[in-house]
């Protein structure tokens, strides 16, 4: 009850239904508060105008009216979910009485009221339009907002060349792919960018559909502190040069100390397979995931590990369903999501060595391409990371960066820098060598 008096206490201070239009919310959806809303309703569509908060109380005398600091997108949320739960009960009771009877036609029947319940209840809203020229003192403000982080508006890459043709991951509607052959690094790369979010104060939910949780770890400590991976997964006295020195090396008391001070830290969630009971998760599996741990960035790896909500048999409809899923997911928790997806071999076993697949190379579906906000097509030419940025929906397209790249020390560095006497490792919003 505590949120629908909110809501209804926002609007009778704003005098405005905006929260409502913006958000798909109707009335059936205020359980404890429906005469209240119906009121404010009824009256605005008589009389044009919102009730004032003395008319409106004459009504409802024991309303509780409430000063209402708690963010919009949470009451909406939490609105929804109750209203949701009412809806819910009654499908599942449904679904168990069909069950005992014939398990198939339960599944059919579910599914299809799921649907139902979902365009019925939409977590987006029915905005009415913004208008670009009487609001455009909002962009003004927008731009100044931009000069003053230097255009760097998302959650910086690592990458500084990338950071300028991208501003980084942004806060919502993106779903960057990162596609390329087997084995080119694809993995590694989504770590590192997941680790410099992580080592500027984001969290991080990492979806790994292959590799165990270990595996995962000891990349993160290479990315993070350039211990040897070889080292660390062989068991080796020795874990490689320690940085900035002249030859010296991390033996396994430095590993000790570095976990020591690591694991006083959180914030890094690595879920698999495992955590749901051997099965490949969907993107409503990973959003509560994100939601419960708050990330702030989720990584998928990778596409054909995920299984599609919708059920589609053929591979090409599935993948576009679960990216399209991915997508929507960003646009709703207005948090970047980055995606691996395998590149098509018989689309580019023919090319030339060091060419970068491209867009209808993703694997099995153009979909994907087509509802990621950017694509990133790795190569890997004699040790140097071509990043060719295939798909950029907020800015340049087909542009390259070209970095040097030890993966076995977690080292990854521009091949020209601009500054030559920059100091080795620094990346725009943080340093690359990200030990505590």
């Amino acid at each position: 009850m505590m949120i629908e008096q909110s809501i209804i206490s926002q609007i009778l201070e704003t005098g405005k239904l905006d929260i409502l239009n913006a958000n798909g919310v109707t009335s059936e959806m205020f359980l404890s508060c429906q005469a209240e809303i119906d009121f404010i309703l009824q009256h605005f569509e008589k009389y044009k105008q919102v009730p004032d908060k003395i008319t409106f109380l004459a009504e409802f005398a024991d309303f509780q009216m409430l000063e209402v600091s708690e963010n919009t997108d949470y009451l909406i949320y939490k609105l929804k979910e109750a209203f949701m739960y009412t809806k819910l009960v009654p499908i599942i009771q449904g679904a168990a009485d069909k069950v005992r009877s014939d398990s198939i036609e339960a599944i059919d029947y579910l599914k299809t009221a799921l649907d139902g319940l979902e365009r019925a209840v939409p977590v987006g809203g029915n905005s009415q339009g913004y208008d670009i020229i009487s609001n455009a003192k909002d962009r003004f403000l927008e731009y100044k907002k931009r000069c003053e982080v230097k255009g760097l508006i998302g959650i910086p890459t690592g990458i500084p060349k990338l950071d300028e043709l991208t501003n980084g991951w942004l806060w919502g509607e993106e779903l960057v792919t990162i596609t390329g052959r087997t084995n080119v690094g694809k993995s590694w790369m989504a770590e590192y960018f997941a680790t410099v979010a992580f080592n500027l104060g984001y969290k991080i939910l990492f979806y790994s559909g292959e590799m165990s949780r270990e595996i995962i770890g000891f990349r993160f400590d290479t990315l993070n502190k350039h211990f040897s991976n070889s080292g660390l997964l062989n068991g080796a006295g020795t874990l490689g040069t320690r940085p900035g020195t002249d030859g010296g090396r991390y033996l396994a008391e430095d590993y000790e100390n570095y976990i020591n001070q690591l694991s006083t830290k959180s914030g890094f969630v690595v879920v698999t397979p495992d955590d749901f009971n051997g099965r490949k998760p969907n993107v409503g599996d990973i959003r509560e995931l994100a939601v419960l741990h708050g990330a702030d960035m989720i990584v998928i790896d990778q596409l054909s590990l995920m299984s599609d909500r919708k059920r589609a048999d053929i591979p090409r409809i599935a993948y576009g369903n679960i990216s399209e899923d991915l997508f929507l997911m960003s646009k709703e928790l207005k948090k970047p999501v980055i995606l691996l997806a395998q590149a098509n071999r018989e689309a580019v076993k023919n090319r030339k060595k060091g060419e970068s697949p491209e867009l209808h190379d993703l694997a099995e579906s153009d979909l994907v391409g087509q509802n990621s906000s950017r694509v990133l097509s790795l190569s890997v030419i004699e040790g140097n990371l071509k990043i060719a940025l295939k798909k950029n929906r907020y800015g340049v397209n087909n542009r390259e960066v070209l970095m040097v790249w030890d993966v076995n020390a977690g080292v990854l560095d521009p091949l020209i820098k601009e500054n030559p006497e920059e100091e080795t490792g620094k990346a725009k919003g943080g340093k690359k060598d990200f030990g505590f």
